[in-house]
């Protein structure tokens, strides 16, 4: 069958460039659909190549027989509008997304390509798991994440994705790549898999759990992290500030654990000789800045003493020992009491004053704030 060319005033090589006879070819086409139509199937692009060829072809650069051109520029400079194919680049669609969420029937997801946004109730893993699965009536949560199931089987994803559904999955707060988590009633520690400390356990307490291979927090006006009540909050009545639940807050102070390894048990150190293997708490008070350099300061003047006392006493030393050389009866007491002196001098009152200089340099340079090493932040605060 031949092929249908549409154009019956047969002026389409009359334009000067292919974006003229495009336009006219598509001007044609919504004229004359029913038509078309009812003589067979639309032209195709090589009916309109064949048909619509500018005279001046061989002056158009890298035009190809497939009617476009070779370079993304080449489009740009003959005006056509640049499409590309969805495979991420320009973000462009992702193909191929082959992990999918397993909604609960409460749950309302708002998804694009790999990021989600999940409204529902406290579920850190199936939808047997967490408050939620109990029918809590207070156990909202919004579970914002991005990459489920990342880091399952060395990187690959979870098994399952070559099907024809894809892997379905569930939550995973340890192989999803990145999340922020906010429930009202949640078990925050349990849920995230973090140590105990010395502070009890979120149990059933609303909470915001974020985790990420790298987390920043920037304030370009500071960051304040407090916990406790709040300071003068009205309406609460005299205990002040409850907790979500209605709660009292018994601690005045609830505690900060700043947790590296997310190891908060005992490590083994070489005690020495006497003592090979000690055991030490690996999470320890934080020391504070002012305190610690007050407890310094009462030791170098400690140190102070103690040094003001050996130079006295090897001053007077000294000097009984210039009595004692003036022995007529006794001629070598004199030389003896020469050698003690130079000795006493030299090698006790020298280096005692040595020790005092270096200490008063030690004390100028960590203990003062305008000493280059001191040993309180200027910067960081804690209570």
């Amino acid at each position: 069958m031949p092929k249908k060319i549409y154009d019956p005033e047969g002026d389409l090589k009359q334009y000067k460039t292919i974006r003229e006879s495009v336009q006219r070819q598509k001007k044609y086409n919504a004229a004359n659909k029913d038509k078309m139509l009812a003589q067979g199937l639309p032209p195709t692009t090589d009916d309109f190549i064949e048909a619509g060829l500018p005279p001046n072809l061989d002056e158009l650069p890298n035009f190809t027989q497939s009617g476009g051109y070779s370079t993304i520029q080449d489009k740009i400079d003959n005006g056509f509008p640049i499409n590309y194919s969805e495979n991420g680049i320009f973000h462009t669609a992702i193909p191929l997304q082959t992990v999918h969420y397993k909604p609960a029937p409460n749950e309302k997801v708002i998804r694009n390509e790999g990021a989600y946004i999940v409204l529902g109730t406290d579920r850190p893993d199936s939808d047997r798991s967490g408050y939620g699965a109990e029918g809590a009536t207070g156990a909202n949560s919004i579970d914002i994440m991005v990459g489920r199931m990342a880091s399952a089987r060395g990187g690959k994803g979870p098994p399952g994705q070559s099907g024809e559904d894809g892997a379905i999955v569930d939550n995973s707060f340890f192989a999803d790549a990145a999340r922020i988590h906010i429930s009202q009633l949640t078990d925050v520690d349990a849920n995230f898999g973090l140590s105990e400390t010395n502070a009890p356990q979120s149990i059933a307490r609303s909470a915001i759990g974020v985790k990420a291979d790298a987390i920043r927090i920037i304030g370009r006006e500071g960051i304040k992290i407090v916990t406790g009540r709040g300071d003068g909050p009205t309406g609460t009545g005299m205990s002040g500030e409850p907790n979500s639940r209605g709660g009292k807050i018994n601690q005045p102070a609830p505690s900060i654990d700043l947790i590296a390894g997310n190891n908060t048990g005992k490590i083994k150190v070489w005690g020495g000789l006497f003592r090979p293997v000690e055991e030490i708490d690996n999470l320890q008070p934080a020391i504070k800045g002012y305190i610690a350099r007050d407890s310094l300061l009462e030791i170098s003047t400690i140190l102070d003493d103690i040094l003001s006392a050996i130079m006295t006493l090897t001053l007077s030393q000294v000097q009984f020992n210039s009595v004692l050389g003036i022995d007529p009866l006794r001629p070598w007491v004199a030389p003896a009491a020469v050698k003690s002196t130079f000795e006493e001098l030299v090698f006790v009152a020298n280096n005692v004053y040595q020790s005092r200089v270096t200490k008063a340099v030690w004390e100028f340079n960590y203990l003062y704030p305008f000493g280059y090493k001191y040993i309180c932040s200027r910067n960081v605060n804690i209570t």
